[in-house]
């Protein structure tokens, strides 16, 4: 079941999107997963070449995803989390794919976003983005792969 959690002020939340009784939770996946790798630093060209050179701070890895299907019923813990981000907390993600992966320190990416957007209005069913970078002491690719 993939699920993100977070402990705010209000305390702790899980947010999900309560699909995990459908196909043994396939529809409880994250959708459109696609994972980053950016070096971090400025970049120039050489004068000569054109070639790019950077002089490299740090590397982020992290992924841009969706969680769908998420009912009306869980708005309170969308905002709560949409707000928690943008402050600049960290949320675990648990991806459960395969390797039942997890990210514990998840921040929103340089200029990442977490938006909340209306799917399905006769359902009433919302979907929420992420655009995270893994925040770990020892950051590695944020993989989730799924059979």
């Amino acid at each position: 079941m993939a699920t993100i959690t977070f402990t705010d002020g209000t305390g702790a939340a899980t947010l999900d999107n309560s699909t995990t009784g459908i196909s043994t939770g396939v529809g409880s996946r994250f959708a459109d997963w696609t994972p980053f790798q950016r070096p971090i630093g400025p970049r120039v060209p050489a004068l000569g070449t054109g070639r790019p050179y950077q002089f490299r701070f740090r590397t982020d890895f992290g992924a841009s995803f969706t969680m769908t299907d998420i009912p009306n019923s869980s708005m309170a813990t969308m905002l709560r989390c949409q707000e928690w981000l943008l402050r600049g907390e960290s949320v675990t993600v648990n991806t459960g794919d395969a390797a039942s992966r997890s990210y514990t320190t998840c921040y929103l990416a340089p200029d990442g976003d977490v938006t909340i957007t209306l799917q399905d209005k006769n359902l009433l069913l919302y979907s929420m983005s992420f655009v995270l970078i893994n925040g770990a002491v020892s950051p590695s690719a944020m993989l989730c792969i799924y059979d």
